[in-house]
């Protein structure tokens, strides 16, 4: 059986984010908690949702996730959604991996991947060093 598209954009975090301790989170128990959490070696924890669109532009987030990443967002709190856009081969647009804050949910949930990220890369050109610091330390 293949691997969900969560699992691979997982599998490729896990493989080029170097200077960090990654968690993957699968829970059924506390909806809305994020798909995995960076430790990094300053002392951040960052919870980062991970979602790949497919199909149109919407980024499917539960209300849970979005109370999730608001919640925490009003705390003072930094979250993450990693969205990687693949776009149908009849669309003429390049495959894209973005990142938004967690602040940033309600308006993702609404607008989709139209919603302005943080920073975003070709997916075949990410510039992994660049994303860790942005998760690092913003």
């Amino acid at each position: 059986m293949p691997a969900k598209p969560e699992t691979n954009l997982y599998n490729r975090i896990k493989d080029n984010l170097s200077n960090c301790l990654i968690t993957r989170v699968e829970s059924r128990v506390n909806l809305g908690i994020p798909d995995c959490f960076l430790a990094f070696r300053n002392g951040e924890f960052v919870p980062v949702e991970l979602k790949v669109v497919k199909h149109g532009r919407k980024v499917r987030l539960s209300p849970h996730q979005v109370a999730f990443h608001l919640r925490h967002a009003q705390n003072g709190n930094r979250t993450f959604i990693l969205v990687e856009y693949k776009p149908p081969r009849t669309i003429k647009e390049d495959p894209r991996l973005m990142l938004f804050r967690g602040s940033q949910a309600m308006e993702l949930l609404q607008s989709g991947i139209d919603t302005t990220p943080v920073i975003s890369w070709h997916s075949h050109a990410v510039m992994w060093r660049i994303l860790q610091m942005e998760l690092e330390q913003s």
